[in-house]
This record gives structure tokens, sequence and C-alpha cells, in this order.
């Protein structure tokens, strides 16, 4: 997916192409040209980029981004974060009704590969009235599947850039979809030899919900 950039010449074949009168006509087409290349290429690029923004270069991409509520990343990486913004943003356009927890773990997978999980939630039938207090990620007897979902990230990811995206990944999931996003985090090994059934982990919660 690289980006497409015309050059000087390519945006002004009309004028270098007609007929000029004398070498003075001739002369300032050639100013012209040397103006523009030197002045306005790169935002003559970016507007002719914009039928087509995932195939732009940053500042398209990123604009276009933006627009879209998308995630905006700005890692030293060298260049490697514009174009997942490209592929996010691409995919994005590409997917248009059938978006939603499908393209959110999509994205979570270009942002953080292998480090990142989506738990539907299920509650309590017996303790219904305090929704959502009682909340888990498995299902079985007694429970029922909430409109709730865990976003479930590795304490391994740079915590300052997941907290500027979480609410970008919170509104990539469809209207009626109630997400937080929790970062699992390690727990030392407390000496105890009594088995117990579950999983023990600590969360840090970015949701407001």
């Amino acid at each position: 997916m690289d980006n497409v950039n015309l050059t000087a010449s390519d945006f002004l074949s009309p004028i270098l192409h007609s007929s000029a009168a004398n070498e003075l006509e001739r002369a300032m087409a050639g100013v012209f040209v040397a103006t523009i290349q030197d002045q306005m290429i790169d935002q003559l690029n970016d507007i002719y980029n914009y039928g087509v923004p995932w195939q732009g270069g940053r500042t398209v991409v990123e604009r276009f981004t933006k627009l879209n509520g998308l995630a905006v990343l700005r890692r030293d990486d060298d260049g490697l974060s514009d174009k997942l913004m490209s592929i996010i943003y691409a995919n994005w356009e590409a997917m248009a009704s059938e978006r939603g927890l499908g393209f959110l773990q999509f994205v979570l997978d270009m942002l953080y590969p292998n480090q990142s999980d989506i738990k539907q939630l299920w509650h309590s039938k017996a303790l219904a009235s305090s929704y959502p207090n009682h909340v888990r990620e498995k299902g079985g007897a007694g429970l029922f599947l909430t409109s709730r979902v865990r976003i479930k990230i590795d304490a391994s990811v740079d915590i300052a850039e997941l907290s500027e995206l979480a609410p970008t990944m919170t509104r990539l999931v469809p209207w009626h979809v109630v997400p937080e996003i929790a970062v699992s985090v390690s727990t030392d090994d407390t000496g105890l030899t009594v088995a117990a059934a579950g999983t023990l982990y600590q969360i840090g919660n970015f949701s407001p919900y």
C-alpha cells in the first residue's frame, strides 16, 4: 500500500503541453512548475489522495483517521504506525455496515498482536437485580449473556499509549454494546499450595462504566 505521489509536471501537464507563443511563455511555465515543486507539491499530493486517503501520506491518513474516530498512532517505528493506520482505515471503509466486534478485534490485532482478547460478559440470573455487579467471562447454567464486553489487554503494552487510544476503541463497538478495557496485571507467587478453581488476575479499568 504505497503512497501515490505525482510530480509538479504531472499536475501541470496541460500547461506544459500547451502551445507557447514565445520563449517568454515557455519560461513562465517552467518557473510555475519549479514554484509548485518547491512550495506546493506536498499539499497538492495530499489533495490528490483525498479520493483514496488510505493510499496517501501521513498527513492525509491521520486527517481521515481522526475524521472517522479511529486510532491515531504516533510511534517511533520508522513509519510502521503510519502503515497500520492506513490498513485500519482501508478496512474501516471496506467493511461499512459489517463493522462490529470483528472489526474491533482486527484493530486490536493490528495495534497489539497476540496481546489482546475480547470477552462477552455473562451475569447471574439470580442476582439480576444487582446487574452489572456480578458479570463474568464464562457462561453457564443460571447465567444470561449481557450487552457488555471486556477488552482484555496484556500488561506488556505501552499503558500511556493505551490510555490515549482507549476512548477510540470503546467507540468501535456497536451502539448497543457496553465496553470496558481491562489490563491484566501479573500477580506475585504467594506460595500457597491449596488448589483453587478459576484464574486469578487483576485489572486496571480504563472504562467510565
